[in-house]
């Protein structure tokens, strides 16, 4: 099955036929050079990789929301040659997904690792609709740099990743476009979302028209798809300059991309502009892990809200 195909090239998952060129591919040194990667021992240790593969990585993906990501085997046209692979990655640590490349040394320098990508690149914006895809290289591959300035990857910043110092970049989906609105606009993501089945003006929240609470919308192709509410609200059980996080909401459709991630990072460095030390908030129960991976901690127990459910309180100390 082709997965994608360019003007030179086809994207494939891999197969057990694949075995003896993705041995050969990470037994080369060069190839291999600032990936971090150990090589295959021997064509039995690729197969095993392949099959490990197909179960864990394709068959997952296309039984969830993540359908069509991972690494694909990369082979041209007029030939069938395999040149080496391509493709998208999930990463459970911190939920972004990148995209990655490697190809035989002597296919270099003739565009294929721009072409895939390219390719991959579409996948991920028009058909997954995800917002963003990072990507990282050993600070010393320049050749790989090369290719992601083609790209129009930003450079972020230096890190290390794999106990080696590496450059992360990052390249936005021009599709979507986050800005402040008004609260009102907030009701087509909050009404489905968080008062489904109730009247419309349960939206409303007290705060909501407030001149010190602001409202942030993410919009794709100009349709809001995810919202947030920031409200100047304390806590008597909590210290500094607080503000109150309300109202967050991302379309069915939309999450599990980081929608919800970039309206509140959005949130908390406009709170920090505004010299606030402290974000707090009520969280649903299947939200609680989300906000912990963010850096948010439970407060109390657990208690419920009547007409919405159980909640933990949390917060974050911004300053």
């Amino acid at each position: 099955m082709t997965v994608l195909e360019t003007k030179r090239l086809y994207l494939k998952p891999f197969t057990s036929q694949d075995a003896e060129n993705l041995y050969a591919l990470n037994t080369n040194l060069e190839v291999i050079k600032y990936t971090g990667d150990a090589p295959f021992k021997n064509i039995e240790e690729a197969q095993a990789f392949i099959k490990n593969y197909t179960t864990t990585v394709y068959h997952k993906a296309h039984t969830t929301t993540q359908t069509g990501l991972g690494r694909y085997a990369v082979t041209r046209k007029s030939d069938n040659i395999f040149l080496g692979w391509c493709g998208l990655k999930f990463n459970q640590d911190n939920r972004q997904v990148d995209l990655g490349f490697r190809f035989f040394e002597k296919y270099w320098n003739q565009g294929y690792a721009t072409e895939a990508s390219e390719a991959c690149i579409s996948y991920a914006f028009k058909e997954l609709h995800l917002p963003y895809v990072i990507a990282r290289t050993h600070n010393n591959n320049t050749a790989s740099q090369k290719v992601l300035k083609k790209l129009n990857f930003v450079f972020v910043n230096n890190i290390t990743h794999h106990d080696m110092p590496t450059r992360l970049y990052h390249l936005n989906n021009e599709a979507y476009q986050l800005k402040e609105i008004s609260a009102k606009e907030t009701w087509p993501v909050r009404h489905p979302v968080l008062r489904k089945g109730r009247p419309l003006e349960d939206v409303y929240m007290e705060a909501d028209e407030q001149a010190s609470t602001f409202h942030l919308g993410m919009f794709h192709n100009n349709d809001i798809i995810g919202v947030a509410s920031f409200m100047d609200d304390s806590h008597e059980g909590f210290t500094g300059a607080q503000y109150r996080l309300r109202g967050m909401a991302v379309l069915p459709e939309y999450r599990r991309k980081g929608i919800a991630e970039l309206l509140l990072k959005r949130g908390e460095t406009l709170l920090k502009e505004k010299g606030k030390t402290l974000l707090w908030f009520n969280a649903r129960v299947v939200a609680l892990q989300f906000y912990k991976n963010l850096g948010y901690q439970v407060d109390g127990t657990l208690f419920d809200i009547p007409k919405v459910g159980p909640h933990y309180r949390m917060k974050k100390q911004l300053l």
